[in-house]
This record gives C-alpha cells, sequence and structure tokens, in this order.
C-alpha cells in the first residue's frame, strides 16, 4: 500500500512538473524574445574615416571604419561595439575624447546591422549570441593582418549588447588589453530580474514564489533552450566565461535613470564581473545616454581608464591574437 501510494504521488508530481513546464515555458521564451523598444539615433560615418570590409569564418561581410587611422603616435587601439540597431558611425559619439586623446578607433557593425552583410534566417535581438562572437573573431584576424594596428594595445568598448561581447571577447582573447562596458548586463542575470518583475503576466505570483530556485533557473535554462532552437543560435552567457577575466581591467558604466539596465542589473554585472572591476553610475542618465548627460566626467572616466591599461606592460606572447582560443571557448 506505502509503496503503491509512494508511486502515486511521484508521478502526480512528475505530470505536474511536465505540466507546469509546458505551460510556462512557451511564454517565457516569448517574453526572453520580446526586444524592447530602443530609442537608437544612428550617426553617418565621417567622410576622411577610413572604410573597412572584414569577411568572417561563415561568409558574412561586415562593414566599418578607422577613425585616426593616419596617426603614427598613436596611444592605443580602440575596437568599438556598437549596440544593437546602432552602427559603426556612433562610434564618435562615444570616442570623441579618446581621438582627441591619440587613440585609433576601429567600429565595426555585426551582421544583419548597420551596413554588414545580412545572414539568411537570422534576426539579432537585445541578447549576444556566438554569431556576434563569430563578428568580433572576424575583427581580431583583421586587426592582427594590419601591422600599424596589430602592433597597438587593444581595449574592447562595447555599449549594451556590443557591451556583453566586449566583456565576453577580454574573457576568451587576451590581446584585449582592457574593457569599458556602457549599459552591459549578463544574459542570465538580466532574464532573472526581469522574470522577477513581470511573472505575474505569466503565472500568479504565489505560484512563482512557491517554486525552489533551482527550479526556476532550470525552467529558465530550458526556455533559452527552447529559444535557440526557434532561432536557430546559441546564446553566450557572460557568467560561465568570467574565470578569465581580470575583473580590474573593466570599466562599467550604467544610468541611474536607466530602465533597461537598472542600477541594480549593473551592480549585479559587477558581482559577475568581480570586486575589482569599476561601476559607474552616472546620475540621471537613462539607457546608453550617459555621455550624453554627464559628458566631461564620462570621458575623464573612460580616457583614465583606457590610458591606465594601454600602459601597463605585458607579455608579447600574450597579446599576440590566437583564433584557436576563440574556438576552443
Amino acid at each position: 500500500m506505502w509503496v503503491w501510494t509512494s508511486l502515486f504521488v511521484v508521478c502526480a508530481l512528475m505530470a505536474c512538473n511536465l505540466a507546469f513546464r509546458r505551460y510556462v515555458t512557451p511564454r517565457i521564451v516569448d517574453i526572453f524574445e520580446s526586444v524592447p523598444p530602443f530609442n537608437v539615433v544612428t550617426a553617418k560615418p565621417h567622410p576622411h574615416d577610413e572604410r573597412l570590409v572584414i569577411p568572417t569564418t561563415d561568409g558574412v561581410t561586415l562593414r566599418g571604419s578607422l577613425l585616426n587611422g593616419d596617426r603614427k603616435d598613436a596611444r592605443g587601439l580602440i575596437l568599438f561595439l556598437p549596440e544593437l540597431r546602432g552602427n559603426h558611425g556612433m562610434a564618435r559619439r562615444y570616442c570623441e575624447a579618446l581621438i582627441r586623446h591619440g587613440y585609433i578607433v576601429m567600429a565595426v557593425d555585426f551582421r544583419s546591422q548597420g551596413e554588414s552583410g545580412e545572414m539568411p534566417g537570422y534576426t539579432p535581438i537585445h541578447w549576444i549570441t556566438e554569431y556576434e562572437m563569430t563578428d568580433v573573431e572576424a575583427m581580431l584576424e583583421f586587426i592582427e593582418s594590419r601591422p600599424e594596428l596589430s602592433t597597438l594595445p587593444t581595449i574592447a568598448y562595447g555599449v549594451s549588447r556590443g557591451g556583453v561581447a566586449a566583456l565576453v571577447a577580454a574573457c576568451r582573447y587576451p590581446r584585449i588589453r582592457g574593457v569599458v562596458a556602457d549599459s552591459a548586463f549578463g544574459t542570465m542575470s538580466m532574464t532573472k530580474y526581469f522574470v522577477d518583475r513581470f511573472v505575474h503576466y505569466v503565472i500568479p505570483v504565489w505560484v512563482y514564489r512557491l517554486q525552489p530556485k533551482w527550479h526556476v533557473d532550470q525552467v529558465l535554462r530550458n526556455a533559452m533552450l527552447q529559444s535557440e532552437i526557434r532561432r536557430g543560435c546559441k546564446y553566450v552567457h557572460l557568467e560561465r566565461e568570467r574565470d578569465t577575466l581580470d575583473s580590474e581591467m573593466v570599466l562599467l558604466i550604467s544610468g541611474g535613470r536607466d530602465s533597461y539596465v537598472t542600477p541594480e542589473i549593473a551592480a549585479r554585472l559587477q558581482s559577475i564581473v568581480g570586486e575589482h572591476c569599476q561601476l559607474w553610475i552616472a546620475p540621471g542618465a537613462k539607457h546608453n545616454m550617459s555621455r550624453g548627460v554627464c559628458t566631461e566626467e564620462y570621458d575623464r572616466r573612460v580616457r583614465n581608464h583606457c590610458d591606465a591599461w594601454c600602459e601597463k606592460t605585458l607579455d608579447p606572447v600574450l597579446i599576440k591574437y590566437d583564433p584557436t582560443l576563440a574556438r576552443s571557448a
């Protein structure tokens, strides 16, 4: 009797769990893939900038520009990675102080964005995938092919989704000397934050609060897996790669009034990157607007961070780009 009763209870719990997942997971996928209404204002490249054409290993053609490229005494190279729906022309808006300070800036559009080629069947959203990291790999290979660029210390500077790519690039490629990430976020930590806020659109809050943490995490991972299958991509998780990242080399910037990457999400990202990374919350700034609101302080912090890490002496073997690192990652 006890055996049959126990078996019935176990089967009932498994059936309830399966029904719960079948109901909840598709709805979480829809929320996960829903792109917020970002107000992105693109910019035209300066006519004097050198135009770049960069092929990727999977057949996509990336386009971008090189700013300050004729500078012979450059302090370093800034690899600028734009936000979703942004373009390489926006680099001058963010990097104006660095250009004046003697840095060369290389800005490139990700695939299916800006002037870069479209990838059939792939529509980018606000979550970074291995496709964008393949684009970053192509950018680094291009840098290595140009002697005047390959000898310069490289800083990865990204905005929003581009900031996530900059952080992951620093985890994978030792030649990245430092990181400036404006309005960046961790995929899993940001997902959990918004699930906590909007779960009442999916299930009653009291039901959600009864779920153990491990179960919530498992449901979220399953939802991401379904999204990967549906979109034909693989999401990148900084949380899984940050062990190879020196947190001291990272400057995080976020807006005090950012309703997407809130100060709480920025603080969570700081804990993921490590205790020694710098986090500056720009007072009164909305998403990706920190420089527009606090221009002088923004430029001072970015310039000082780039100077400090470009002047550090590193082993030349580590600085040289090795494409096998990305493929093994």
